[in-house]
């Protein structure tokens, strides 16, 4: 009968051990999860500040085109006109 408590014991002990062991896991998931989290908002404010950056500076190299050549503007944007108009009727 002494074995068969030892094993009990031994059985319980293993168990709160798993089990204290699954919750380390659960909350290593949970702090990486926030991490990846923060970096992505992060990475995303990045990519947003980088992109209006660079559309502010495609539009004033398209206003500085538009102004020293007017006629080879008017000319690209009748062109693209014509093209997608095409592309559009049919």
């Amino acid at each position: 009968m002494d074995k068969i408590e030892q094993a009990k014991k031994h059985v319980r002990q293993n168990n709160y051990d798993l089990q204290a062991d699954l919750e380390r896991i659960k909350e290593a998931f949970a702090e990486t999860a926030s991490d990846i989290r923060g970096k992505t908002s992060e990475l995303l404010a990045q990519s947003a500040d980088n992109l209006r950056e660079k559309s502010v500076h495609a539009r004033k190299n398209v206003e500085d085109y538009t102004a020293h050549k007017p006629f080879t503007s008017l000319g690209i944007a009748l062109l693209v006109g014509f093209v997608v108009g095409y592309f559009v009727h049919k």
